[in-house]
């Protein structure tokens, strides 16, 4: 509008300059190369004013004729680039809608028009993924880290890449580059830690979480969750090579997460060894009071070496005192008092949970509390058919199913860290392959009527579900009203008792072994 107002201006001021011209006559006389040339001032104004025009018509054409190539060839690229731009938008909002076809024409029409726009590269790698093209995509990317703006995304597509082709190695050196390109990376930092978790890598796992943490790409807490299981799988390795510095990470895990079992368990095994009684204590029963698990009770039992049967009884008695009335304190009571031989007590503690349908372990226990006390072999068959049917054990299970006897920080399956949770599988439980040799639930079958009991039959199991060495056991015939019956051999070993239940020539009866120790008390 205000170039209009201008043209329109420009006229009237021609025109009123001519009809100035034209009310004042006179004449104009030019000599010039021996020619006189005399006309009105009118016509030679006009005369001059044509001149000019022409001149510049001339100069225009010949700065055309002189600039329009190159302009020609960028007003063409600029219409290049707008298209390909465009192309480039509608092509990566397919892509992100998952429309293959029209992200795959909108690429082909990039590559053509804008083929170094970094956003096309991007687009390239999108539309080859839609198309399942690994190859292309990868070369897209790889493209990306000769861009410096682009090489941090490219090598996140190389790790996904490389995630998805199941290479673990280079998506491990893609991470760790990018990570140490950009430690404020949240991607590359998980990506990282989870690679060096699955790998059992604790240690680097630790420094990336450390990286991690001071980037703020966890909370807190979960940064604490986190280092205190990485912290107790590393005391866990290092319990017997190097007690000291196991001592220090359990603790240290312990302290960052007091609801840890398997932290409180290896700080309280290792300063019962190094002599440390009252801090054992201590770091158990406040375990105990947050998460009562079997394993904190057995631990507790031996934190004092060269306590007799009875004494370890007194002791799991108190710490089950300091925490809440539960299944757990019961048992732990009882498995206590039957290593005692104190049956009364075992019976009492178990009678709570008597009614209905008891757990399968409350069962075993009372038969062996049968076997052991009154040596009534009906009594213990019908306690064991109860087990059978009885609520399995608690055990270590993973979200997956995955269940272990022992803790393990990572899922086997998924590889997911700090997944297992104690607690009673599902009916669709998996067992870990690594743990069939240690059997999480021991109810040994021996019901073959009218067959001896093999000598040995049955495994040792701790309380906390550790497989210890074989222990011979030896059935012994009595009569029917049990007035034969012998007291089966106990080994010379006071932290374990054999309770074998007694069969009769006819009908062998099924037995099973709970021992109050396990492996590293055994052996040190």
């Amino acid at each position: 509008m205000t170039r209009l107002i201008g043209y329109f201006v420009i006229i009237v001021l021609v025109a009123v300059g001519f009809a100035w011209i034209a009310d004042r006559p006179g004449n104009v006389t030019i000599q010039w190369l021996g020619y006189d040339i005399q006309t009105s001032v009118f016509i030679g104004s006009v005369a001059l004013l044509l001149a000019f025009v022409i001149v510049f018509l001339l100069g225009w054409l010949g700065l055309l004729t002189w600039t329009g190539p190159k302009k020609f060839r960028g007003r063409v690229q600029r219409r290049r680039q707008r298209v390909g731009q465009e192309a480039v938008r509608r092509g990566i909002f397919a892509a992100g809608a998952g429309d293959k076809s029209a992200a795959l024409k909108a690429d082909a029409i990039a590559r053509r028009t804008v083929p170094n726009e970094p956003l096309a590269l991007l687009l390239q790698a999108q539309s080859a993924q839609l198309n399942e093209d690994s190859i292309a995509s990868r070369q897209a990317f790889e493209r990306m880290l000769e861009k410096p703006e682009m090489a941090e995304l490219g090598l996140r597509g190389l790790y996904m890449e490389a995630k998805k082709a199941n290479q673990n190695e280079a998506a491990k050196q893609f991470a760790e580059r990018a990570l140490a390109a950009n430690p404020a990376l949240a991607w590359s930092s998980s990506a990282l830690f989870e690679i060096q978790s699955r790998e059992g890598d604790w240690r680097a796992a630790l420094k990336t979480l450390q990286i991690a943490k001071e980037h703020r790409h966890l909370a807190k807490p979960e940064a604490d969750r986190r280092r205190s299981l990485l912290l107790t799988q590393l005391a866990i390795e290092l319990e017997d090579s190097q007690p000291s510095k196991a001592l220090a990470y359990a603790t240290e895990a312990f302290d960052l997460s007091p609801t840890l079992i398997p932290a409180a368990v290896v700080a309280g095994r290792i300063l019962t060894t190094q002599g440390q009684t009252s801090r054992a204590t201590k770091i158990l029963t406040q375990a105990w009071r947050s998460t009562q698990h079997p394993e904190i009770a057995l631990t507790f039992a031996h934190a004092r070496r060269g306590d007799s049967p009875r004494d370890r009884l007194a002791r799991v008695k108190s710490l089950v005192a300091a925490g809440s009335q539960t299944l757990e304190g019961a048992v732990a009571v009882a498995v206590s008092a039957i290593d005692a031989q104190e049956w009364k007590t075992a019976r009492l503690a178990l009678e709570p949970y008597l009614a209905n349908n008891p757990p399968a372990r409350v069962c075993r226990l009372m038969a062996r509390i049968e076997a052991g006390q009154n040596r009534d072999s009906g009594r213990a068959r019908e306690w064991l058919a109860k087990a059978a049917r009885g609520a399995p054990d608690p055990v270590w299970v993973a979200p997956d199913g995955t269940v272990s006897a022992e803790w393990q920080p990572i899922s086997p399956t998924t590889g997911a860290l700090g997944s297992f949770e104690w607690k009673t599988p599902p009916a669709n439980a998996t067992a870990s392959p690594d743990d069939f040799a240690a059997e999480i639930s021991a109810l040994d079958v021996v019901s073959l009527e009218g067959e001896s009991l093999p000598d040995t039959y049955t495994k040792a199991k701790g309380l906390s579900g550790r497989s210890n060495e074989p222990v011979d056991v030896v059935a012994s015939p009595v009569g029917k009203d049990g007035s034969d019956a012998k007291t089966p051999p106990t080994p010379a070993n006071d932290t374990a008792t054999s309770n074998a239940l007694v069969t009769t020539p006819e009908t062998t009866v099924e037995a099973e072994e709970v021992t109050t120790s396990v492996d590293r008390f055994r052996r040190r």
